[in-house]
């Protein structure tokens, strides 16, 4: 199985951090819905922007129970 955190990756593109980059976003937004069209619109031009590391980002994000998803939607969970 392969490992989501190397050793050799740049932090920037580390779950945690992409996770913080687009949750700070969302709470920015202020809105509790946020289209995941306008999250990778709005990332998409950043040096850490790959698609692996966003799919990585948001599924830490799920994981430790940050967002929920209804598609096409990342919904902020009431957790400051």
């Amino acid at each position: 199985m392969p490992n989501i955190f190397l050793k050799d990756e740049a932090l920037a593109k580390s779950p945690a951090i992409v996770g913080f980059e687009i949750a700070r976003f969302i709470k920015a937004s202020g809105k509790d819905r946020v289209s995941i069209f306008d999250v990778v619109e709005q990332f998409k031009q950043k040096p850490w922007f790959s698609p692996n590391s966003f799919v990585y980002g948001i599924t830490f994000l799920y994981a430790v129970g940050l967002i929920e998803f209804q598609e096409p939607y990342l919904v902020a969970s009431n957790a400051d």
